[in-house]
C-alpha cells in the first residue's frame, strides 16, 4: 500500500507541474475568456472526497497523498478556458477550430450563455457572460460556419455593433 501512495503522491506533483506549464503558456492566449460548468467540477470534487477522505487518523504519507490529489484538483481552476488562435481551450486540451462543425448559443441562468459545440459526434460546452455576447460572436463568425442563437438572445444581440 506504500508503492501506491508513492505513485498517486508522484502522479498529483506531476499533474500539478503540467497545470502551471499550462497556466504559464495559455492563459495569455486566451482571446475570450469563458468557464466550465461548475457541476462537472464539484462532481468530481465529490468522488474524490469519498474517495480520498480527509482525516487525522491517517499516516503522514496518506494525509500528504490525500493533500497533494486536492491541490491538484483545485489547480485546475487556475486554467483559463476559452477561445485561443488554435481553437477551443477547455482545462486539459484544445480542440481545433477545423473540427468544430457547429455551435449553439443558449441562455443559461440569469446573466450568462452557454456556448455548445458540435466536435465530431460530441458536445463541448463554454459558458460566457452575456456581455461577452459580441465578443463570442465575433470570435464564433471567424471560426465557425454554422452559428446558431436562441430567440431569447434577440435583446442582448441588438446591443452588439454590426460585425
Amino acid at each position: 500500500m506504500i508503492g501506491v501512495n508513492y505513485v498517486l503522491c508522484g502522479l498529483a506533483m506531476l499533474a500539478m507541474v503540467f497545470e502551471v506549464y499550462l497556466i504559464v503558456t495559455r492563459n495569455r492566449r486566451i482571446q475570450v475568456k469563458g468557464k466550465d460548468d461548475f457541476f462537472s467540477f464539484t462532481l468530481v470534487l465529490l468522488f474524490a472526497v469519498l474517495i480520498f477522505p480527509v482525516s487525522m487518523e491517517y499516516t503522514v504519507l496518506t494525509s500528504l497523498r490525500n493533500t497533494l490529489i486536492f491541490l491538484a484538483l483545485f489547480g485546475s481552476l487556475g486554467i483559463r478556458r476559452g477561445f485561443t488562435e488554435e481553437g477551443i481551450a477547455k482545462s486539459f486540451y484544445t480542440v481545433p477550430w477545423q473540427r468544430v462543425k457547429s455551435a449553439r448559443i443558449d441562455e443559461y441562468q440569469t446573466a450568462k450563455i452557454q456556448v455548445v459545440f458540435l466536435v465530431k459526434g460530441r458536445q463541448v460546452k463554454l459558458l460566457f457572460s452575456q456581455a461577452q455576447l459580441c465578443a463570442v460572436l465575433a470570435e464564433l463568425d471567424k471560426h465557425v460556419g454554422d452559428i446558431y442563437i436562441k430567440s431569447s438572445l434577440d435583446q442582448t444581440l441588438h446591443m452588439c455593433k454590426p460585425l
